[in-house]
């Protein structure tokens, strides 16, 4: 039986042509560790940390930290400090990932918010009259994101 190919045409061949069907390349699932392109997911923290330290001016207390990771973003948002304390004075060092500080003054019974990007960490130094062994009081209120690679 002579066919004519439907590649070729006009020219009459012996075979019978048919095309084959070619298996689909299935594609790797989204939580594979295969998968070429990176997913991207923003991560969002909300947090309230109570501030209750002396008031010595010698103590500086870490209260947000991030280590130092080259492959991603460090956090971005706001950071409130509110003072409740009646006499003392809270010192406020933030740090960015680009090794720049500002450090602020939150008086008694005041607070503080901050826009940051890159944030690496906050400090506090309390400074004051110190009748008691912790004098200084108050709350920092944390409300991040960041974008987690996967």
């Amino acid at each position: 039986m002579k066919k004519k190919c439907k590649r070729k045409k006009n020219i009459e061949c012996n075979r019978i042509c048919h095309s084959k069907k070619r298996k689909r390349i299935k594609k790797c699932p989204r939580d594979s560790r295969t998968r070429k392109t990176l997913i991207k997911k923003l991560i969002c923290i909300h947090r309230c940390v109570p501030i209750n330290q002396k008031c010595d001016a010698a103590t500086t207390q870490t209260y947000f930290y991030v280590a130092s990771d080259s492959s991603e973003k460090n956090p971005s948002g706001t950071v409130t400090i509110i003072n409740t304390s009646k006499s003392c004075t809270m010192q406020i060092t933030i740090t960015k990932s680009s090794s720049d500080h500002e450090s602020v003054d939150v008086g008694p019974n005041s607070s503080f918010t901050a826009i940051v990007a890159n944030l690496q960490s906050v400090k506090i130094l309390c400074k004051g009259q110190s009748n008691n062994d912790f004098d200084c009081t108050g709350s920092m209120e944390l409300d991040l994101h960041y974008i987690l690679m996967f």
